[in-house]
């Protein structure tokens, strides 16, 4: 059943023990909306197999835990935060449970008791206009953790769109954070030599590709897939993908240029289909995706690149749009 934004709070309230729970390797936009959430509503707060660099300089920033793998047999309702992708929750088994997303997966969200997700450049937005429309102004701590999730999934706007923009200053006139404090949590994260390493050797390893005025690039590591694809675009890429192998399983992220969204390419489509058609799942937004399949990462990766390939063929990139 899907749901609208000053719905969530009555429905919520119905449950006595609650969790939030963020996807694997939560990123700032998962934490910081289910931390808002649960300021406003009470219940627990939790993520599958940890968190990212940038969500742990953010925990500490607001003083608050995150519960690891918990059990869920304790919980009445469990609301899945930032993601419809039954493989971003891991093994754990759903029963009872809620999505508040923002993608266009639909894996979760068939099942779910209820849902509420729309296009948008990040949750945090989502839960913004919830709690709006609930009248449950944030606390501090919970505007700074929607600020930094917004800032972050929209690579710190260069993906944003106008109401991204609206909802940042709506948090900054409501409250007292104000936007250096969400640069300074930003700056407490200090920049891997793993992930730089990484990076230099997804640039080294680089394959090429190009179809009318779209240069593709690909390429292998063994951790950092998304920030080495993201260089890769950085760099001159239109479309990066970079796999590796995890276990005994391939994870591939690929990152687009804004024009190239424009133009129709659609990660997330892409990403689906390939890793459900390789026993996996995929999914994100149409210029930042991933999939986790299994296979030869070499192999997912040549599948993803014919995909963007044939996406691309024939467009131009959309006038008065920078090539940044």
């Amino acid at each position: 059943m899907q749901i609208r934004e000053d719905e969530l709070k009555e429905l919520i309230g119905g449950y006595e023990r609650v969790l939030y729970l963020c996807h694997r390797n939560a990123d700032p936009d998962a934490v910081g909306s289910g931390f808002a959430l649960r300021e406003a509503f009470g219940g627990d707060l939790a993520t599958v197999e940890g968190v990212s660099r940038t969500a742990s300089a953010l925990l500490s920033a607001i003083g608050a835990d995150i519960l690891i793998d918990p059990p869920l047999l304790g919980y009445d309702l469990v609301v899945v935060v930032d993601t419809a992708v039954g493989l971003q929750v891991g093994d754990l088994d759903l029963k009872e449970y809620a999505v508040v997303d923002h993608h266009q997966d639909r894996d979760l969200v068939e099942a779910a008791l209820f849902y509420l997700q729309r296009p948008a450049d990040s949750t945090a937005e989502i839960v913004w206009e919830i709690l709006k429309k609930s009248e449950t102004l944030p606390s501090q701590k919970a505007a700074l953790a929607l600020l930094v999730g917004i800032i972050t999934d929209t690579g710190r706007f260069k993906h944003a769109h106008a109401s991204s923009f609206r909802t940042v200053a709506e948090i900054l006139e409501s409250s007292e954070v104000e936007y250096n404090d969400a640069l300074e949590v930003l700056s407490r994260v200090p920049t891997e030599i793993s992930r730089r390493i990484a990076a230099l050797r997804a640039a080294s390893r680089a394959e090429i590709e190009w179809t009318d005025d779209w240069v593709i690039v690909s390429s292998e590591v063994g951790a950092f897939e998304g920030s080495s694809a993201m260089t890769l675009v950085e760099i001159g890429a239109d479309v990066g993908l970079v796999g590796g192998i995890h276990g005994d399983r391939c994870r591939i992220s690929g990152r687009a240029r804004r024009d190239a969204v424009l133009a129709g390419l659609d990660l997330a489509s892409i990403m689906r289909v390939v890793g459900r058609a390789h026993r996996g799942d995929g999914g994100g937004h149409r210029g930042a995706a991933a999939l986790e399949a299994s296979g030869p990462a070499k192999e997912l990766l040549a599948e993803c690149r014919k995909k963007v390939m044939e996406a691309l063929e024939g467009q131009r990139p959309v006038r008065g749009v920078p090539r940044c």
